[in-house]
């Protein structure tokens, strides 16, 4: 018999949520290291979401989290694409219009086999 549809693994998908989870985590302590203040985990917005929104000074940072424990250095930015960073920055205007006196800016933090990355400003 041939199945009509296929069936989604729930523990694959469960596992890769707690991935997730796990390296917003960690990005959520280094970034705390740096000085940073988090606002918010994983805010939506019509047409997009930012895993983490910090507080960087003056700053509100959005920040793109790339966990890739098994990666090299730069798996984790190259998957950030242009249409992720559009969505991204829909939800940073959102958010940004309660804000009006204060800076804004994107960044990618990657999380891999190499150690931490932080790119700041990638907008």
């Amino acid at each position: 018999m041939i199945p009509l549809f296929k069936r989604r693994d729930a523990r694959r998908e469960d596992s890769v949520y707690k991935k997730g989870l796990r390296g917003e985590k960690t990005a959520e302590r280094i970034l705390k290291k740096e000085g940073m203040r988090l606002l918010e985990r994983r805010w939506r917005a019509a047409g997009g979401e930012a895993d983490l929104i910090m507080r960087d000074g003056d700053t509100v940072v959005f920040v793109e989290v790339k966990y890739r424990p098994e990666g090299r250095q730069g798996d984790g930015a190259a998957a950030v694409t242009d249409d992720k960073m559009r969505r991204l920055s829909r939800c940073a205007d959102a958010y940004m219009a309660r804000f009006p006196d204060l800076f804004a800016r994107i960044d990618i933090l990657e999380i891999t086999s190499d150690g931490p990355r932080h790119l700041k400003d990638v907008r």
